[in-house]
């Protein structure tokens, strides 16, 4: 059984039990795998994959090579070892696809550290954009009225010119508002006399 995923399609090993990664696929593959598989049936953990490959003109498929590495959802992922032709390589796999050419002999400490940089690269250049930034006021009327009074009013504050003309007015006090709606009334000192007791009267 095969299932297809673009270039390239995943099928299952000789036994039916774990689906593996087929980047190029040919009539007659056939594979095995040695390690485990996870709850889905997909190769996981380090294991050991062999293809065989039916030539033309043989009825039973041939040993094609014997990839040594890490699988995740029947993927070789980091550096893999290949033997074919009584010669040993290695290449670095992302997510299934060779990402180095291959190398003679078997892969060192350093291409783990070499994968994870390609890695983090192929990550920085995948991962979108931050959105831009929105407005730096997005502040309702009521908010930025109570908040108005505390911003100093400078040419350095940072705030854009058209907050600083919304803020330069000063809001509304208490006071402000009491003195608008009971007015002082100036009282002349002929109507003061009349209103107001004698000073002797008058609590001192």
């Amino acid at each position: 059984m095969q299932i297809a995923r673009g270039e390239g399609n995943y099928q299952h090993t000789k036994d039916g039990k774990t689906l593996v990664w087929n980047s190029r696929p040919k009539p007659g593959d056939v594979a095995t795998w040695s390690g485990s598989r996870d709850r889905d049936g997909f190769a996981k953990g380090f294991g050991r994959l062999i293809w065989y490959t039916k030539e033309a003109g043989l009825v039973k498929p041939q040993l094609y090579a014997r990839y040594w590495g890490r699988m995740v959802d029947g993927r070789f992922e980091g550096p893999v070892n290949v033997h074919a032709g009584r010669t040993t390589r290695y290449a670095i796999f992302i997510d299934g696809t060779r990402v180095t050419s291959w190398a003679l002999g078997t892969a060192p400490s350093r291409a783990t550290a070499r994968w994870r940089t390609l890695v983090a690269k192929r990550r920085a250049t995948s991962e979108p954009e931050a959105p831009a930034a929105g407005p730096l006021f997005q502040r309702s009327e009521v908010r930025d009225r109570r908040s108005a009074a505390n911003v100093p009013q400078s040419r350095d504050s940072g705030v854009p010119e058209e907050d600083r003309d919304q803020r330069s007015e000063p809001d509304e006090s208490i006071q402000d508002l009491w003195s608008e709606r009971w007015p002082k009334i100036d009282i002349d000192d002929s109507v003061r006399l009349l209103a107001f007791p004698p000073r002797t009267l008058r609590l001192r």
